[in-house]
């Protein structure tokens, strides 16, 4: 066998592509020459430091990409977890605030309205010790027209020490028929526009254009 063509079959051969009779002459070949012999134990041991090499490779990317997917574990964990803790703490700041809250009952609470020049201010005191009062609405109109009175036992917070067992909802007039919205915007008041606060067994309703001259009958202690 010419050796250039021995050269060239060596490849395939060493990856078992050549065929049986191919194999024949090649190892013939080479059991009549050492240099050919050699020339094939020297490919033998660079394919082999070749896939070595390869191999190494293809390790170390695996061991990246498992790196990588244990510090997106790491982050998903601490994301998990940071989310877990902040429900936590807010569940436990609800149920601080609301689990002992109560709608009160309407003659626990003395109501007052105070007027200052054309702010008028609708205040509501418990009349129980150890207790403070929450006033919690939703508005309508962009002014607050549905008042619920909460009742809460004092637990000697910040909060509760604000409340000082008080709550208040103020108002702004322009004149007694106009009231200031809290967008900035004025609105002509009539007589079908309501406050309703609503208690444990009651929701009492005021006309809103009595706030501003509280001699009239709201049926409430009125304080001027």
């Amino acid at each position: 066998m010419n050796h250039n063509v021995f050269k060239d079959l060596v490849p395939s051969y060493i990856e078992n592509l050549t065929s049986e009779e191919t194999n024949k002459q090649i190892e013939k070949h080479m059991e009549q020459c050492e240099d050919c012999r050699q020339f094939v134990k020297d490919m033998q041991e660079d394919l082999l430091v070749g896939r070595t090499h390869e191999q190494e490779k293809e390790d170390k990317n695996i061991d990246y990409l498992k790196k990588v997917r244990s510090k997106n574990r790491k982050k998903i964990f601490t994301i998990v977890g940071t989310l877990l803790s902040i429900f936590f703490i807010i569940s436990i700041g609800c149920y601080i605030l609301f689990a002992h809250m109560w709608i009160a009952d309407e003659k626990d609470v003395q109501t007052t309205v105070q007027r200052q020049g054309t702010t008028v201010t609708l205040s509501f005191q418990t009349k129980n010790d150890n207790r403070y009062l929450l006033s919690m609405g939703r508005s309508e109109h962009n002014y607050r027209n549905h008042i619920t009175i909460y009742e809460k036992w004092n637990d000697f917070s910040e909060t509760a020490t604000l409340f000082n067992g008080r709550s208040n909802v103020t108002y702004t007039f322009l004149d007694e028929n106009t009231l200031l919205l809290d967008n900035g915007n004025e609105k002509t008041l009539t007589d079908k526009d309501k406050i309703y606060i609503m208690y444990k067994d009651r929701t009492e309703e005021i006309v809103v254009k009595d706030l501003y001259a509280p001699e009239k009958n709201m049926n409430m202690n009125k304080k001027n």
